[in-house]
């Protein structure tokens, strides 16, 4: 598994963190951050049948599952990834106040749309996946 594909497991800490504090329910990802309970931790596809319950299952969205979660356009904000020097940026824009706000520049989409995901969340903008 390349793992560009799926943010670093600070991020995705975060966003489970962030999703059972506010009451958000994660759908199911086909990747999952596995930590053992000897402190290693492996991306592991989804979580399998013979997972030992003391190992902490994180999610891990892919790129193509964080889209679906932030589709191009979300109620009254358009978002926006772009490529750029090797560097990918979400950007959004507010179709209310017409204002245009760059907020995460990132080595891989997935950091920074994860990066985005979870500021949406923390100001209250997504409330549901």
């Amino acid at each position: 598994m390349n793992t560009k594909h799926v943010p670093d497991l600070e991020l995705c800490q975060e966003f489970d963190r962030l999703c059972k504090e506010k009451g958000i329910v994660v759908p199911e990802t086909e990747f999952y951050w596995q930590t053992y309970p000897e402190g290693e931790t492996r991306l592991v596809p989804g979580i399998s049948s013979f997972a030992n319950p003391k190992n902490i299952h994180i999610p891990a969205p892919l790129v193509s599952e964080l889209g679906e979660w932030l589709p191009r356009k979300y109620k009254t904000m358009y978002f926006d990834t772009i490529r750029e020097a090797g560097k990918w940026r979400m950007t959004y824009t507010d179709q209310i106040k017409k204002e245009y706000f760059e907020v995460f520049e990132e080595n891989t989409e997935a950091r920074a749309r994860q990066k985005m995901l979870n500021y949406l969340i923390i100001e209250g903008v997504i409330t549901n996946l």
